[in-house]
């Protein structure tokens, strides 16, 4: 993964990332899930494309009871998130057991 993707662990650190004015996309995954690791290029190519306008962060949500499960609906990984100010302006949600189609993930590259 590209150096520009910044890689947390702990929920609260994430709140700087998405309350911030510049457009952050955020990765959510799990270590272990073919999905995630099959969507890491995906997302590498997308931190090359858009590096210059974009802050990119991955989060690992190992632990079930990571907060943000639950602060962000997330029922299936990875699931992607752009935000600004504070506000969601794009989401990409896998589907449980099928991961994340790639006609969601063009759509939200699109539309970030």
């Amino acid at each position: 993964m590209p150096a520009a993707v910044t890689e947390l662990n702990d929920p609260v650190d994430l709140a700087p990332y998405v309350s911030g004015a510049k457009k952050t996309v955020v990765f959510l995954e799990m270590s272990g899930c073919p999905y995630c690791i099959a969507y890491k290029s995906r997302l590498a190519d997308l931190v090359r494309e858009r590096a210059g306008d974009l802050d990119f962060v991955r989060v690992k949500l190992d632990d079930p009871g990571n907060p943000l499960w639950h602060k962000y609906s997330i029922h299936a990984v990875p699931t992607v998130i752009a935000f600004a100010n504070g506000e969601v302006l794009a989401r990409a949600d896998a589907v449980l057991a099928l991961g994340l189609s790639k006609k969601k993930w063009a759509d939200f590259c699109a539309s970030i």
